[in-house]
């Protein structure tokens, strides 16, 4: 029986791994998934205020007064003509108007010619359905979550899903996505089991930048050797989500997700209010650099437990191309339980690789 609790405790512990850590190996290629991130689209940046220079006085220049000319010969004193005298040179006869036709003739006709309006590179369209492809291994410090039975080790999962995002509306989408997927370990070989995920959900445009999504998730645990399942779990979840282009290069998305699990055992049913963000920015035009944080609070309906997890990482990820990308990521969980047999912390370290293949 203890063994049977031990094993439950470590595929829930990996369960919630696993979906952590394809949100990450997808945050960097996938805009539109079922993790809370927000739909692909072009942000205005906006530019940073110029403080404009203060008006420089111009230095003012003392007007001499007219100079007066001594004719030594005869010792008598010339000045300048009297501007009214009528014989003065420097009065000048007033202007004629001019002949509109007279200098449409000598200049031709003046026409305001209009800018030509630059036409920017159409933007690659997004496909409605692709295949993802993930692989990705990782070391844990402790897979089993299990204060008096910690236990360390190597795991490796793989995983494709097919993601569906159609266009309902200009500001809404369908989101639809099936995963399977194997998760093995390297010693623990009586942990090994596969995943199945079913998710649908509608994402709704709020803002420039922001949006939400509501949805139905299924995930389903079942024993690598006997084929039993492990664990149903259905869940309604709404997210929010919000990105900000702080600069040409960096960028912060922002989300608040909120899920109630309905599962067999029913000991796992909870509701699990999440608060992150991630500091992404562009080192190079192909390697991108990453910082995370999530807070978890989650509350056991039907047990006397209550998880307050924290959780930051690093990750790294090169662009091969637009379709491959390949990562490395470090993260480190912590927090406290209310039951005194759960012990969260954990430290891991991996790599990952994705293929996304667009379908139609």
């Amino acid at each position: 029986m203890r063994t049977s609790s031990i094993t439950l405790y470590s595929l829930i512990t990996l369960l919630a791994w696993d979906v952590s850590c394809v949100n990450a190996a997808t945050s960097g290629e996938l805009e539109i998934s079922t993790s809370p991130q927000i739909a692909r689209e072009d942000f205005v940046v906006s530019e940073l205020d110029r403080s404009k220079s203060d008006a420089i006085a111009k230095p003012t220049v003392g007007i001499a007064p007219p100079e007066i000319i001594f004719d030594r010969g005869k010792e008598n004193i010339s000045q300048l003509p009297n501007p009214g005298e009528t014989n003065n040179p420097a009065i000048f006869p007033d202007a004629e108007p001019l002949n509109e036709k007279e200098v449409e003739e000598e200049l031709g006709e003046i026409r305001y010619i209009k800018p030509r309006a630059v036409k920017q590179p159409p933007q690659p369209r997004q496909p409605d359905v692709q295949l993802l492809l993930r692989s990705s291994t990782f070391s844990s410090s402790n897979i089993t979550a299990v204060d008096f039975l910690q236990r360390s080790d190597t795991v490796f999962v793989n995983s494709a899903t097919l993601l569906a995002t159609p266009k309902l509306g200009e500001e809404t989408r369908l989101v639809a996505s099936a995963t399977g997927g194997l998760t093995r370990f390297a010693t623990k070989g009586e942990f090994n089991y596969n995943f199945l995920s079913f998710n649908a959900g509608i994402q709704q445009r709020i803002a420039p930048g922001m949006y939400g999504q509501l949805g139905w998730v299924q995930d389903r645990l079942y024993n690598q050797n006997n084929r039993d399942r492990i664990l149903l779990d259905d869940s309604v979840r709404l997210t929010i989500g919000r990105q900000d282009q702080l600069s040409k290069r960096l960028r912060l998305d922002s989300f608040y997700d909120l899920r109630a699990s309905f599962a067999e055992p029913k000991s796992q049913n909870r509701v699990a209010n999440s608060l992150g963000a991630r500091l992404r920015y562009d080192l190079t035009p192909k390697l991108q650099g990453a910082l995370d944080y999530r807070l978890t609070l989650k509350d056991y309906t039907n047990q006397d437990r209550f998880d307050t997890q924290h959780q930051v990482g690093v990750d790294l990820i090169y662009n091969v191309n637009k379709d491959l990308f390949i990562g490395s990521s470090a993260s480190y969980l912590f927090g406290s339980s209310s039951a005194s047999s759960i012990d969260l912390n954990n430290f891991s370290l991996g790599v990952n690789i994705g293929l996304n293949v667009p379908l139609f």
